[in-house]
């Protein structure tokens, strides 16, 4: 049943993309026959499909990827998300606007000195982006479509485990960024929610920042 509503989903998010971007023409008649298809919006709106989708398959691989190598720290966020979803939120807020100002700041820098701080920082943004966003999959992934009590895991063949649970997400949110306007607002939403689980569960190890100086024992 949710793999057909998944599908379902996916279908109305390509039909509202097309008629959104390329609506049709009425010669002053509701008459069927005299409905005029641009042509030119037709083919804008297949440019469109194609490029979000195909950076949806990046994301997708990319997804895979870091769940493999990273399943145990990629589950922890999730949990976190999901239980301090308004925490994480803020934080991430509050990060993507510092991430901002701080580059604004460094740009003043001479060179030599501004141009290493920059890519630092963006190195940092980009990787705090990336793990937050699968890490957001992951978590609307299980909410969807995850089991509700061990017995229904354990009867289940499919839908099961952290691999499973971040490609239902990619899926859902790709299909939502096809809908203009829309998907541009939630992807924006999914990347603030991502940056703050990310800090907040310091990319899912759960350790200081900082490591704490401690006087040597005698």
């Amino acid at each position: 049943m949710r793999r057909l509503v998944l599908l379902l989903a996916i279908v109305a998010a390509l039909i509202v993309t097309a008629s959104i971007a390329s609506p049709p023409k009425f010669n002053g008649s509701l008459d069927i026959r005299h409905v005029e298809v641009s042509l030119p919006g037709a083919l804008a709106m297949l440019q469109r499909t194609a490029v979000i989708l195909s950076l949806l398959f990046v994301w997708l691989i990319a997804a895979v990827v870091v769940t493999l190598m990273s399943a145990r720290e990629i589950r922890y966020s999730s949990v976190e998300l999901r239980a301090s979803a308004l925490h994480c939120f803020a934080l991430g807020l509050a990060a993507i606007t510092s991430f901002v100002l701080t580059a604004i700041l460094f740009s003043y820098f001479p060179s030599v000195v501004g141009v290493p701080l920059l890519i630092a920082l963006a190195v940092f943004a980009i990787v705090a982006k990336i793990y937050g966003a699968i890490a957001v999959f992951h978590a609307l992934g299980t909410m969807i479509a995850g089991a509700r009590s061990r017995d229904a895991l354990d009867r289940r063949r499919w839908l099961r485990g952290d691999l499973a649970m971040v490609v239902v997400g990619v899926l859902i949110l790709g299909a939502l960024r096809l809908i203009p306007v829309v998907g541009t607002i939630v992807w924006a939403l999914a990347s603030i929610f991502g940056v703050g689980t990310a800090l907040a569960t310091k990319f899912g190890r759960r350790e200081p920042w900082f490591l704490a100086w401690r006087p040597a024992e005698s």
